[in-house]
């Protein structure tokens, strides 16, 4: 037969189970930070991206922006600035994300071959005026040109980053840690070139500035304790 248990079990686990439902998970504000802080931050991370990798030159980082502000806003991860900065702060909040995926996945059209080349003798034509031995020994020079079909292929690296992005998002929904690292590496790889194109000294500060401004504006979420019974 089982145990009948005591009193003294029973008010332990009444207290646990009332502190357990009395938590709340409600996000409280961070005090002291004033709206034009976040903003001031915002719109100088703004700058500083526009600056090191330029506008977005595909629709798929805008839609990415969007949909991640949404979701933080929806999720209560980010709360909205008091009275007049609601919405300006929201807008610049919206532009930094696309910033953001515009730098992640902004890749753009290139051409993966450019640097393949092969040596050509061309004949420089004598001018009019040029003297006679100008005319009967040719001025011949060697010049690097590329391959026709081959240097100019061209591939849409955004499309592949994009796809690379989607199935990373895909193994960390579904908890595939070893496909969720394959994919990350591989984008990493697939950009590499890509990003040494940016000025690094402007994205640091782009990515430092724009990380505080959305701490700052980012919610506490008190955790539960858990039931030790």
């Amino acid at each position: 037969m089982n145990e009948i248990p005591s009193t003294t079990d029973l008010e332990k686990r009444i207290a646990v189970l009332e502190e357990k439902i009395s938590c709340t998970e409600m996000p409280s504000q961070k005090p002291g930070f004033h709206p034009l802080w976040a903003m001031s931050l915002t719109i100088g991370s703004l700058l500083l991206a526009f600056y090191a990798t330029g506008f977005p030159r595909h629709y798929y980082p805008v839609l990415f922006g969007l949909l991640l502000l949404l979701l933080l806003y929806h999720r209560g991860i980010l709360k909205p600035s008091p009275g007049l900065w609601r919405w300006p702060q929201i807008i610049v909040n919206g532009l930094l994300f696309c910033m953001f995926f515009h730098f992640l996945i902004g890749g753009g059209i290139t051409h993966p071959f450019e640097w393949l080349k092969l040596p050509v003798l061309t004949k420089a034509e004598p001018q009019t005026d040029a003297s006679w031995y100008s005319w009967l020994m040719p001025d011949y020079s060697v010049q690097w040109q590329g391959i026709p079909k081959v240097s100019e292929w061209s591939i849409d690296l955004t499309k592949i980053q994009t796809f690379l992005l989607l199935a990373a998002f895909a193994g960390g929904l579904f908890r595939f840690e070893p496909f969720t690292s394959i994919a990350v590496i591989t984008l990493l790889l697939v950009s590499l070139p890509a990003y040494l194109r940016y000025q690094w000294d402007t994205v640091f500060w782009f990515l430092i500035l724009g990380s505080v401004s959305i701490y700052i504006q980012s919610t506490i979420k008190k955790r539960c304790t858990r039931n030790p019974f």
